[in-house]
């Protein structure tokens, strides 16, 4: 009965060891830009980065935080999609959802979903494929 009171006192201080040690997962605002014209760096939330598949392209979305000078502007959802061979489009909710844009190079957002995904893009005249 020793034993197995001193086992159990022993499992018990390991387990609240361990649990002491874990932290807590959340969302992370990750930089990926700055904008020197406009003077705001856009921060990506890691965890509302979702993507799917069409049955001739492919999407992904993520949200993102507008910051001047340490200040929280606004929150952009982008929304990026790419059909066949064409080049990569996106827009935003402060966009018109009937009216896409072609992707210029260098967006870091775009290329921070890219980079998550695993998916590979190219950098061809001016546009991303």
């Amino acid at each position: 009965m020793r034993r197995l009171c001193l086992l159990l006192v022993t499992f018990l201080i390991g387990c609240t060891f361990l649990l002491s040690n874990l932290s807590v997962a959340g969302a992370t605002d990750v930089w990926v830009d700055h904008w020197n014209s406009e003077n705001i760096d856009v921060y990506v939330i890691d965890d509302t980065l979702s993507h799917g598949y069409t049955s001739n392209g492919r999407w992904f979305s993520v949200s993102t935080k507008f910051v001047q000078d340490g200040q929280l502007q606004q929150v952009v959802k982008w929304n990026f999609s790419k059909y066949g061979r064409s080049m990569w489009r996106y827009y935003t909710n402060t966009m018109s959802q009937d009216h896409d844009t072609v992707v210029i190079p260098h967006n870091g957002v775009f290329e921070y979903g890219m980079d998550q995904l695993g998916w590979s893009y190219s950098i061809r005249d001016i546009w991303y494929y």
